[in-house]
């Protein structure tokens, strides 16, 4: 059964991490203790060596932490009392952000809807609130404010154009050298006219959301957004994201190791509200 709530998948990532890391450091002959590594602390005894070590750890951690995220029912060992949870220095979104060292971090995000400028004008400035909010609440989140980047695409020729129109200009931009490395995520934004309803002209107890589409899915120039929220039976190349989790938790999955858009999917989907959900 999956851990459902985010309280309780901490815990049972944090117990993982506990023993998984005491595996490690047995393999590696390394001291039992080591002291959790701070930037701008100077580093104890051979600093190359040190430094060596630091890598290897935070690469098999990012490691082991994507491959929970990504199937958090694979869970090699058991939780038990004793074991202590360590508590994070940053959220997911900060630390991703940081180790890769991105300039800009974010979403392509293509109109594809142009019926309303009144109402795009008020969808795309609610829509960056949304974003901003969940950046001031994740851990950390002020340290990349500034370098968050939605990299919007509007051309009236897009409108109507479906999946397929939204992917060949992002497949043209990408030809262009356009899209900063960390806007390279493997899959886009979309927003249509059914999206930005749903923040505008919101549904009681349904949260906000917009498209999220796989630049690698097969798409046909007849493919179009699919109205309402029926289950299909496979994976059809999209998902529907809520605002409030967009960037502080669909972004680092996405820039994860291995992580890619189907891994989000399940036949019941009717919204991605984040892991926990």
């Amino acid at each position: 059964m999956a851990v459902s709530s985010p309280a309780a998948q901490d815990i049972v990532f944090g117990a993982r991490m506990d023993e998984l890391t005491r595996r490690e450091r047995e393999r590696r002959k390394l001291p039992k203790v080591l002291p959790r590594f701070k930037p701008d602390t100077p580093l104890p005894e051979d600093v190359t060596e040190r430094a060596v070590i630091q890598h290897r750890m935070r690469k098999w951690l990012a490691d082991e932490r994507a491959r929970y995220l990504a199937n958090p029912d694979a869970l090699p060992v058991p939780l038990t009392t004793k074991q202590k949870v360590p508590k994070p220095d940053v959220d997911a979104v900060v630390q991703v952000a940081q180790e890769a060292g991105y300039d800009d971090f974010g979403f392509v995000l293509v109109r594809l809807d142009y019926t309303d400028e009144d109402a795009w004008t008020r969808w795309n400035t609610t829509f960056h609130q949304y974003l901003d909010q969940s950046l001031e609440e994740s851990l950390g989140g002020e340290s990349i404010a500034d370098k968050s980047l939605i990299m919007t695409v509007e051309d009236e020729d897009l409108n109507d154009t479906g999946w397929h129109g939204a992917l060949s200009y992002y497949k043209d931009l990408c030809a262009d050298d356009m899209v900063p490395p960390g806007l390279d995520t493997g899959m886009i934004l979309v927003a249509d006219a059914q999206a930005v309803r749903s923040l505008l002209q919101p549904t009681p107890d349904v949260e906000p959301w917009i498209w999220a589409v796989d630049v690698d899915y097969n798409w046909k120039i007849e493919d179009q957004p699919l109205w309402g929220s029926s289950p299909v039976r496979q994976y059809p190349g999209y998902i529907r994201v809520a605002l409030s989790v967009v960037l502080s938790e669909f972004w680092p999955l996405l820039k994860s190791p291995g992580v890619v858009g189907r891994h989000f999917w399940t036949s019941d989907l009717g919204l991605w509200e984040g892991i926990g959900v």
